[in-house]
């Protein structure tokens, strides 16, 4: 199963119970999982990985297929929503263990109710990576954002340049048809006149000649 086309790293902010946390995602489904997570809590990082038994199992829970529950999982991780609430939880036992999980709202005949769409187990990091690596991944998207805006803008001044010749080339057209029209239209008239003036001299002849019969009748 090929994983839904979009950027292969993504970072999103989450406001968990009034602290802030950075979640760096790099999607790749492959054998190892459907992608590697690092959390940035204050001066402390955290790694784990999203097992495809992971899939297979919240994706059974929640009732969907694999390649819609792929696709909802990146929904709900690369923005926050407002039907899913997030969690970040250390381990009592152990704090180096922490567990990062999101809840789907389900609507219920007693209220909404949210459910876990999904959960995965972090440790921290031995050596952390710095807010610094994190604004200059931040700032290098920027760039490839900014160079792309600029290419699409420069496509859609061709597209607005041809629109313009195409719209104009359509009024020659248009003129050009309505001339044309006017002119058979002219020529229709003509040739209709014509008929009627034809058809006239034959019903006059044919009038006379039938006078001239009965004329010669009386003799």
């Amino acid at each position: 199963m090929d994983l839904p086309a979009s950027r292969n790293t993504s970072i999103t902010k989450f406001n968990i119970k009034g602290k802030t946390l950075y979640v760096k995602l790099i999607w790749k489904y492959d054998r190892d999982g459907l992608f590697h997570i690092k959390l940035f809590d204050g001066d402390v990082t955290w790694s784990g990985r999203f097992t495809n038994e992971l899939v297979r199992k919240y994706s059974n829970r929640c009732e969907e297929t694999e390649q819609l529950y792929i696709k909802n999982v990146k929904k709900y991780l690369e923005e926050s929503s407002d039907d899913v609430t997030y969690d970040f939880a250390i381990c009592r036992e152990h704090s180096s263990k922490a567990t990062f999980a999101w809840k789907k709202k389900y609507d219920d005949i007693e209220g909404p109710i949210f459910l876990v769409h999904g959960s995965v187990t972090v440790h921290i990091d031995n050596s952390a990576e710095s807010k610094e690596m994190l604004l200059d991944f931040l700032l290098e998207e920027n760039n490839e954002l900014r160079t792309t805006i600029n290419h699409l803008s420069g496509k859609n001044d061709v597209i607005a340049n041809d629109l313009v010749k195409c719209k104009t080339e359509l009024e020659k057209f248009v003129d050009i048809k309505t001339s044309l029209e006017v002119s058979l239209y002219g020529k229709f008239v003509q040739l209709l006149n014509a008929k009627k003036r034809r058809i006239q001299v034959l019903e006059g002849n044919l009038s006379t000649l039938s006078d001239s019969k009965d004329l010669g009748g009386d003799h």
